[in-house]
């Protein structure tokens, strides 16, 4: 008969080993265009620099999933086949109310309307029929999904000048393809939400702006990361670790000397030409918190200002139940320690 405390040492390596030997949490990463939001960017980051990635292919692993807005996204978030979703405020609104998930607002993916950066706006053509926002009776929009920030903006400006969702007509398409959309005469009116898109609309000079993101919403969230808390419960630990990459490697982004090799990144990825992407990581690009800090006010009031237009089906009180900024918290810690 083997001793007691023998027994009791065989389980301790037991559980040592198994602890080592334990697989990495797989993380997939929701985004709907680069480099404005930089989930598949963050994969050659850790290639080229893996110092950066200090706990990647240790504690978890990344994934990157292209979606064409956050709503989708509500249904692979439901189905479990997607654990960190890049979301709009009025999203994470739905996918509370409607799909009745407990979410939490974990981190910041990027911010429209803040002053001295980006902001997104809706572009008509300067000899086109829509002068003003009102004119838009009887015209139509693009925008990328229903329910995303972008539908939500559109949505709210209208509704401000006087029109209702039947005044005009809203068609979908991929933001590549909102300049041709416009240019072929197919819609009215169409988002540009970064720079690298507003240089087709520049170099013409036939189009103008109806009307910005902040114009229609004010400063905003344009793109949050949320959770379902069930999973935070079971992997906190882990989530903290990806966290600290993930804040390290925004700040690494925004650093002006790590330009140049970011924006050979951004190529990368994208397959575009330098001068096309070069405004990445500037103020000529949108709002990255380098804590990862979100605008929770801002992701309330725009909820609460979609609900009153009868645009959600109710609002809901964030804070304290659906924010979770504790992991971002711990992990500033670790870094600025």
């Amino acid at each position: 008969m083997i001793p007691i405390t023998k027994l009791a040492a065989i389980a301790a390596v037991a559980l040592v080993t198994g602890a080592a030997s334990a697989e990495p949490l797989r993380l997939r990463l929701a985004y709907v265009d680069t480099p404005t939001q930089l989930a598949p960017l963050r994969p050659v980051l850790a290639e080229r620099h893996p110092e950066v990635f200090a706990h990647l292919g240790k504690t978890y692993v990344l994934e990157p999933l292209h979606f064409t807005g956050s709503p989708p996204q509500i249904t692979a978030l439901a189905a479990g086949e997607l654990e960190i979703g890049a979301l709009g405020p009025s999203s994470l609104a739905l996918a509370i109310t409607n799909a009745h998930l407990d979410m939490r607002v974990v981190g910041d993916v990027m911010q429209a309307g803040v002053p001295g950066y980006f902001d997104a706006y809706f572009a008509v053509k300067k000899d086109g029929p829509v002068k003003t926002i009102a004119d838009m009776k009887g015209r139509r929009a693009a925008i990328n999904a229903l329910g995303s920030p972008v539908w939500m903006e559109l949505h709210i400006a209208l509704q401000k000048a006087g029109l209702g969702d039947k005044d005009y007509t809203v068609i979908e398409a991929q933001f590549p393809n909102m300049f041709a959309m416009i240019e072929a005469d197919k819609v009215d009116v169409v988002p540009v939400i970064s720079t690298k898109f507003g240089r087709d609309f520049d170099v013409t000079g036939r189009y103008r702006t109806l009307f910005t993101s902040a114009e229609a919403v004010g400063p905003n969230q344009a793109g949050l990361w949320a959770m379902r808390a069930d999973f935070i419960a079971a992997h906190r630990a882990v989530l903290v670790d990806y966290f600290e990459d993930s804040m390290r490697a925004v700040r690494w982004f925004l650093e002006r000397k790590n330009h140049d090799a970011a924006i050979a990144i951004v190529q990368s990825v994208t397959k575009q030409p330098r001068e096309a992407v070069d405004y990445a990581f500037t103020k000529g690009d949108v709002y990255r918190s380098p804590d990862l800090v979100p605008n929770v006010t801002a992701i309330q009031q725009e909820i609460a200002e979609a609900a009153e237009l009868k645009l959600l089906p109710e609002a809901i009180t964030l804070a304290p139940r659906y924010v979770d900024l504790g992991m971002i918290a711990e992990a500033k810690a670790r870094l600025d320690r």
